[in-house]
């Protein structure tokens, strides 16, 4: 108590006038003439109220108070992009999401997947359910959001991120998916909230001659987020993994099968154990190609990576939240305009209440457009590492391994980060909607003929790279669509319904971005999985049913059972069939990118079917639209 008021003393003595009471006190004294009471502070990251209305909660301690972080005199307004960028740079590691992929696949066999192990369906959920609170909670919360202020929102921000980080690291340690939903899932998706938007939409106020420039550099840092995660979480993971124990050589140790499993007996007892293949050697080097490790042995690293990840962007965080900063001109301008005028609103410049323009085609329409574009970056990004590995490897095996397939997931956040800073920018020129519709005419020729681009890749059969490096300038061209949708989309909505409720109507269309997050990641491992399901029984029908049971320890009418239990692979049923046999893993997304393809149709056909909202829904400035 003693700090918040020391907190909000000190802030009163920054701004002449501005008593600590205003904040919570219903009646307060009248305030002097030019003062700035903090419920009034609407057009720099707090919502707008009549003076001396109760607005910011009195347990919020004075140096994360909004009055408490109104800049100085002469404070140079690109000194407070750092401190944005900071905060969005931790968050935007979120994208570096899939190349944790195949390390939670293998936590317990760490060399390759034991029964026991998550599969790839059970895995890339996590992102999306981090994805749909994230739109939840900015939805649901964005008006306090706005209360509280960026820098406090920044701070609280700090705590759910690294704390869900944090927890996510004793997640995967003890082997507990509710952990990891509950870590980065729940506690990553508040986090991700509250460090992304407020400081955002503050960041609109310092430069509002300049909007698509300064959303661009603010989103970018997030856009950029995974390109340092990526090598940094991979350095990390090689640095902590360990390999699990070697009983032996496979034609050295007595190896059982049983439902799917290969058991071997480790100091008495049958445990299951894994057998390195040459895929082995990819994901973990110092392997013995056909050495026996037993499960539950050795480590990926993946733990202590996510509690190092926890410390670090924590620190980068909090530095970046006490970093933040409101505009006292803007503040004072603002407050100025509102004391003029008879009623309150009529020096304001014209916007679209909230409620209003939830109710109008408007909305509807940006939210299915917003759907359709964003349901291709989340889903390529939530499996990037994955895709690359399985469509590719198989083709261009010397070429595509685990390195090369995290240099491409860095690539991808290359892109966002570019697409970020570049549509912004042509936004300002040729319009947000041209922009918007210029992200469909791209991504629906791409989508469709991904699928012919990893075919010609299986049939060059490595010798010609050309595809490979077409799908990769495809898949970044369709990630800098993405970025730039996020951010292009803030100054969209000042343009349509007016500055003022930027961050509220922001935080309601999100919604459909969380959906594009939980639906798209799911339909492609669903699609994923049937393809993947037909493919094994194409292969497993060519093997001969006498080898088929030697290799599994079940006939082939246990496919399904086998299947679920991870011990038959196409790899593995590769090497029961004749040398020469095609590879059928380029096939498995098919279905996915033409699927991607109608979407973003849909969503070319929202964006053109959008028109500037009528006058009579304005209000400020008159009441009408400028």
């Amino acid at each position: 108590m003693r700090l918040a008021q020391l907190g909000r003393s000190a802030a009163s003595r920054r701004l002449p006038g501005l008593s600590p009471r205003l904040l919570c006190t219903a009646k307060p004294p009248a305030e002097p003439s030019g003062s700035v009471p903090a419920a009034s502070l609407d057009a720099a990251g707090l919502p707008s109220t009549a003076p001396g209305e109760t607005i910011v909660p009195g347990w919020l301690p004075g140096f994360l108070r909004p009055e408490a972080s109104i800049a100085p005199d002469g404070f140079n307004r690109w000194m407070a992009l750092p401190p944005v960028v900071a905060v969005q740079l931790s968050v935007g590691s979120l994208y570096a999401w899939s190349i944790f992929n195949g390390p939670l696949q293998r936590e317990l066999g760490v060399i390759a997947s034991s029964s026991a192990d998550w599969a790839l369906a059970d895995i890339v959920p996590i992102f999306s359910t981090t994805c749909v609170v994230f739109g939840l909670s900015v939805a649901t919360l964005g008006k306090g959001i706005e209360t509280i202020g960026p820098r406090a929102a920044a701070a609280f921000g700090t705590a759910f991120w690294g704390g869900g980080l944090a927890l996510t690291g004793i997640g995967a340690q003890m082997h507990s998916l509710p952990l990891l939903y509950a870590g980065y899932g729940i506690c990553g998706g508040l986090g991700f909230a509250l460090g992304y938007t407020s400081p955002l939409a503050n960041n609109l106020s310092w430069f509002p001659d300049k909007k698509g420039m300064a959303t661009g550099i603010a989103v970018g840092g997030f856009g950029s987020g995974a390109l340092v995660c990526v090598p940094l979480a991979s350095w990390l993971m090689a640095k902590y993994r360990e390999l699990p124990t070697l009983l032996g050589m496979k034609d050295e140790v007595a190896l059982t099968q049983e439902a799917g499993r290969t058991l071997a007996q480790v100091g008495g007892e049958l445990q299951e154990v894994v057998v390195a293949t040459a895929e082995s050697l990819k994901v973990m080097p110092g392997v013995v190609e056909g050495g026996v490790y037993v499960v539950g042995t050795g480590s990926t690293g993946l733990s202590a990576t996510f509690l190092t990840l926890s410390g670090g962007y924590t620190a980068l965080m909090l530095l970046g939240a006490l970093g933040q900063r409101l505009p006292r001109a803007f503040v004072e301008a603002s407050f100025a305009k509102k004391s003029e005028g008879a009623g309150g609103d009529a020096a304001t410049p014209p916007y679209v209440p909230v409620d209003t323009f939830c109710t109008l085609p408007q909305f509807w329409l940006l939210s299915a457009g917003i759907f359709g574009n964003a349901i291709t970056g989340i889903t390529l990004i939530s499996c990037a590492k994955t895709l690359m590995s399985e469509c590719y490897s198989p083709a261009y095996p010397l070429l595509v391994d685990g390195a090369f397939a995290g240099s491409f997931v860095a690539g991808m956040s290359l892109a966002n980060l570019g697409g970020r800073l570049f549509w912004p920018s042509v936004s300002d020129a040729i319009g947000r909607r041209n922009t918007f519709l210029t992200f469909g005419a791209l991504g629906v020729p791409i989508l469709a003929t991904m699928p012919s681009i990893a075919a010609a890749a299986a049939a060059a059969g490595g010798t010609d790279t050309m595809p490979l490096y077409a799908f990769i300038g495809s898949t970044m061209a369709l990630t800098t669509c993405y970025g730039g949708l996020l951010g292009v989309f803030p100054p969209y909505l000042a343009d349509i319904a007016g500055q003022k409720n930027v961050a509220s109507i922001y935080g309601r269309v999100l919604a459909s971005w969380a959906c594009a997050a939980l639906i798209g990641p799911k339909l492609m491992t669903y699609f994923r999985s049937t393809a993947m399901d037909e493919q094994l029984a194409k292969l497993a029908a060519q093997v001969d049913p006498t080898k088929f049971e030697a290799a599994f320890g079940a006939p082939v009418d246990e496919l399904v059972t086998l299947t679920a239990a991870k011990a038959v692979t196409i790899p593995k049923l590769l090497e029961l069939l004749p040398p020469g046999t095609p590879d059928p893993s380029y096939l498995l997304y098919d279905t996915t990118m033409y699927s991607l393809s109608g979407v973003v149709g849909m969503a070319f056909v929202a964006n053109a079917l959008v028109r500037p909202v009528d006058p009579k829904y304005f209000t400020g400035g008159g009441g009408g639209a400028k």
